[in-house]
C-alpha cells in the first residue's frame, strides 16, 4: 500500500507543483513549447512514480504500478468529465499512464537482472 501511495504522490505533487510555479491552467491551452515541456516533465515523474511505487511495494510484480496507472487514469477521466477535454489530462492518459508502467516493469526488470 506504502508504494501506491508515495508513487502516485511523486506523479501528482510533481503536477501539481509544476501548475502552480508556472502560473498555467492545466485545462487551458497554452504554447506547444509549454505543452510539450510540460508532457516530458509529466512522462519523467510518471516513471518515477512507477520505479519508485513497484521498489517500495516490494512485491516483484506489476500490481503496485498497475494500480498507481489506474489511480492516474481515472483522475485524467474524472478531471475531462469535470472540465471538458482539456491537453494536460488528454497527454496524461495517452503519455503519462504508460509511461508509469514502464517505470514498473524497468523495476522489475532491473531486480530479476540482479
Amino acid at each position: 500500500m506504502s508504494g501506491i501511495i508515495l508513487g502516485y504522490l511523486v506523479f501528482a505533487l510533481s503536477a501539481f507543483a509544476l501548475f502552480r510555479v508556472t502560473h498555467h491552467d492545466p485545462h487551458v491551452p497554452a504554447s506547444i513549447g509549454f505543452e510539450i515541456s510540460a508532457i516530458a516533465y509529466g512522462m519523467f515523474f510518471a516513471f518515477l512514480a512507477g520505479y519508485w511505487g513497484t521498489g517500495i511495494g516490494g512485491r516483484g510484480d506489476m500490481l503496485v504500478s498497475s494500480v498507481i496507472a489506474a489511480i492516474m487514469l481515472i483522475g485524467a477521466i474524472a478531471s475531462i468529465a469535470a472540465r471538458g477535454m482539456g491537453w494536460s489530462p488528454f497527454a496524461a492518459i495517452i503519455f503519462m499512464v504508460p509511461a508509469e508502467l514502464v517505470g514498473g516493469y524497468v523495476y522489475i526488470w532491473k531486480e530479476r537482472q540482479r
